[in-house]
Formats: C-alpha cells, sequence, structure tokens
C-alpha cells in the first residue's frame, strides 16, 4: 500500500493532553471504520502511527481539559450507532432552530451578534479573532505547526488525508493556501475533509487567507478533493455547504471536487449534554467511515 498519512486539526476549545486526545479520537474513527469498512479498520489498527494529531489548542490557550467530561459520550459512540429518539427530538426542538437564527443575525450584523451574543459565545468570538488577527503572532505559530506535519509527511512521500473540525478547518486551509502562495510547496492534500465549518460565515470570510484576493490568488492549489460535512444543528457552521462559496476553485480547474454532504445528525452527549458540533459525533458518522474508508483501500491499489 501507498503511505498514508491522516492528520487532524482541532478545533478551538482547550482539548485533553495530546496523547489522550489523539487515543480518543483514534478509537472513535476505528470503531466507526470497522462498522462500515473492516478492511480499512484492519489497515488503521495496524498503522497506529499514521494517525497524527496537530495539538494546537495548548499553544493557544496554556492549558489542557479534563478528558473525564467527554468519556461516557465516547463510549456510547461505541456501541450507538444512529440517533435515538430522545436525540432527535432536542436536535430539532425551538430552542436549538431559535439559536441557529441568532447566530445568523450575529454573523450578519456583527454590532448584534456583539450585542446580543451570550457570554459564551462572545468568549469563543473573541479567541478565534485572536486566532485571525493574528495577535501577538499566535495565528503564524499554529499554521507553523500544522505546516511542519504535513511537510514531513510530504517528505516522507505520504499521501495525506487532512481533518480540519471547527476553527481547526479555517487554519488548515489558512495553511494550506499559505503553502501554497507563500512558500510555494509543490506538496499536495489529496483529500481535505472539513466537519463543523464556519469557513462560509461572514466573520470568517473577513480575514480568512486570500480573502483580499482575485481569481487564483485567492485560493490554495493544493487540495485535490474536498468533503465538506455539517451536522444538522451544528451552529458554528452556520452557512452548512461550502461549495457554493468556494466554487470558483472548480471553475479555474485548482480542485477535482468539492463536496457537501448536510443530512445526517451529530448525536454525541457528554456529561454536559448533546453537541452536534463535537467531533467525536462527527468521526462516528458513517458517511464519513465510507470516505475515509475507501480513500484508504484505494491505497491498497495505488496513490489514494
Amino acid at each position: 500500500m501507498t503511505r498514508a498519512r491522516i492528520i487532524f486539526v482541532p478545533g478551538l476549545n482547550p482539548k485533553p493532553p495530546p496523547e489522550i486526545f489523539r487515543l480518543q479520537l483514534a478509537r472513535v474513527l476505528h470503531a466507526s471504520l470497522g462498522r462500515m469498512r473492516p478492511r480499512a479498520a484492519e489497515w488503521f489498527a495496524a498503522n497506529d502511527s499514521q494517525f497524527e494529531l496537530v495539538a494546537w489548542t495548548y499553544l493557544f490557550h496554556g492549558a489542557h481539559r479534563d478528558i473525564s467530561v467527554d468519556l461516557p459520550g465516547i463510549e456510547r459512540l461505541l456501541v450507538q450507532t444512529e440517533a435515538s429518539a430522545e436525540d432527535l427530538r432536542e436536535l430539532k426542538s425551538w430552542p436549538r432552530r431559535s439559536l441557529r437564527w441568532v447566530h445568523l443575525a450575529g454573523d450578519t450584523w456583527p454590532f448584534l451578534g456583539r450585542r446580543f451574543a451570550s457570554a459564551p459565545t462572545r468568549r469563543l468570538m473573541h479567541e478565534a479573532t485572536r486566532y485571525l488577527k493574528n495577535r501577538h503572532g499566535v495565528g503564524a505559530e499554529v499554521r507553523a505547526a500544522v505546516r511542519a506535519t504535513l511537510e514531513r509527511a510530504w517528505q516522507r512521500g505520504e499521501s495525506v488525508l487532512l481533518f480540519g473540525h471547527s476553527l481547526g478547518s479555517v487554519i488548515a486551509y489558512d495553511t494550506l493556501w499559505e503553502l501554497t502562495h507563500v512558500h510555494r510547496s509543490k506538496g499536495e492534500v489529496s483529500l481535505l475533509m472539513t466537519f463543523g465549518s464556519p469557513l462560509a460565515t461572514h466573520f470568517v470570510q473577513r480575514s480568512i487567507k486570500g480573502a483580499k484576493e482575485v481569481g487564483a490568488a485567492r485560493y490554495p492549489h493544493d487540495i485535490r478533493r474536498w468533503v465538506n460535512m455539517t451536522a444538522r444543528g451544528d451552529t458554528t457552521a452556520l452557512q452548512p455547504r461550502l461549495k457554493p462559496l468556494y466554487h470558483e476553485m472548480l471553475d479555474l480547474e485548482l480542485i477535482d471536487s468539492i463536496e457537501d454532504f448536510v443530512e445526517f445528525d451529530n448525536f454525541f452527549r457528554n456529561s454536559l449534554g448533546l453537541n452536534p458540533h463535537e467531533a467525536y459525533g462527527y468521526l462516528a458518522q458513517p458517511l464519513l467511515a465510507e470516505i475515509v474508508g475507501d480513500w484508504i483501500e484505494r491505497g491498497f491499489d495505488g496513490p489514494p
């Protein structure tokens, strides 16, 4: 098999220590592959070191989070294959739907967002702005960590699947843009998978790398296939489909395909409640397992 490297770029909030967090992410992905693509799951289990976490959140927050909050939800994902009736009732509840509209209004009219956002939402926006504005050089430091991971894989001749969750999808995109236009890299990500991504929000679009450019200079050139997944009820990915905004990449033949998948439920539930944005819940999705499994298995006979 062609050597394959799976790289995971997590989202904004503090994460558990890297060795613990990586293990739990791998457990969920392996279980999901095992249900849908046993051959790929066997390869994944035998090549554990090929799944790599870019643990950037400690650079950002200077702290780790306790994994114990998530463990009940992780164990649930290992055995539960679909949302329960209770999960679906909560996902479809009026408070959750109204929250999405509040966030959409805040993204469209920032002055409303600043005025009416909850304290946790304002905190998250402040932290994301630290990255987007590169305050004290933190954005550049985070991207350097992702770039170094990608460059090591390319130097080894590995084919790369790059996961980007939440703000991690923005970091992955920005890093790939810089690799194209600043570092003039010849490397390629054969599959970029984003989930729970805010890449299409006004908030991110104002500051993303290439935002002020036109034509081919606006986009990264080092992605072969882009798959984006947005679960119902995920209020971070306010604009769930990315293809309408990034279709010019296809027109300019900078990428082979951009695909959006939105009709599914992320039913991760931990001791804090249901969270349709959580990365573990995305990794448990059968659709994600099919796509990742296909990518792995095609590598048995040639490059993914």
